[in-house]
């Protein structure tokens, strides 16, 4: 298993939302960096309340996949 999934919830760490846009997962907390909707970089501080603010796109969390490690 990555070092960033977890058995009891959400991947932990970077991920990616069916392999599009950019997220960082903390336990329950997302911080959405990249719209997977409309590709842009969210602002700092909407990406840290977990949606995109120019096209409203919100997560499902059960779409969230682990970033691949290089």
């Amino acid at each position: 298993m990555p070092s960033n999934m977890t058995t009891d919830g959400p991947p932990q760490g970077e991920v990616t939302f069916l392999g599009r846009g950019l997220a960082v997962m903390h336990g329950r907390r997302l911080s959405l960096k990249v719209c997977p909707h409309c590709s842009q970089r969210n602002e700092q501080r909407i990406a840290d309340k977990g949606y995109r603010n120019w096209c409203a796109y919100v997560p499902t969390l059960s779409d969230a996949r682990p970033v691949a490690a290089d």
